[in-house]
């Protein structure tokens, strides 16, 4: 099944948005990073919470410097969602927790459609009101 999101112009990078497709009663998150579209579903695994409402962030990470000591950097900013409720974080290129764990969060594939092919895609596909400007999101369910 498809479910159409709506024009990809109105989600620019570092943005998100949460769907609600009949079949996925708790939504499917759509978040825009760098240019590139990527879809959760919006629960997360630890105690149900609504993933995909929680902060985009980067993360943090330990290294080691030059003088041996112990320093911390910020990194993959805009890459990371934390949960609102535990704040349990989750990449959200590929639904895995940053820590080690076989915790994970279902993922989607996103297209992003010219408006011909979009056409083409309508018959059988859940829609929402949309205007079709220029390349438009599409999930698949």
């Amino acid at each position: 099944m498809r479910y159409v999101v709506g024009p990809a112009a109105e989600l620019p990078p570092g943005s998100s948005t949460v769907v609600y497709p009949d079949r996925v009663t708790s939504g499917i998150g759509v978040f825009n990073v760098d240019g590139e579209f990527y879809a959760l579903k919006n629960t997360c695994p630890h105690m149900g919470g609504p993933l995909c409402k929680g902060t985009v962030r980067g993360t943090s990470a330990a290294e080691v410097g030059d003088d041996g000591e112990l320093a911390m950097r910020w990194e993959r900013d805009g890459e990371i969602v934390s949960c609102p409720w535990h704040h349990w974080e989750f990449e959200i290129k590929t639904g895995r927790t940053i820590f080690t764990s076989r915790q994970r969060v279902r993922g989607y594939p996103v297209s992003v459609v010219p408006p011909d092919v979009l056409e083409r895609l309508r018959e059988g596909v859940e829609t929402i009101p949309v205007s079709v400007e220029d390349a438009t999101l599409v999930i698949e369910i």
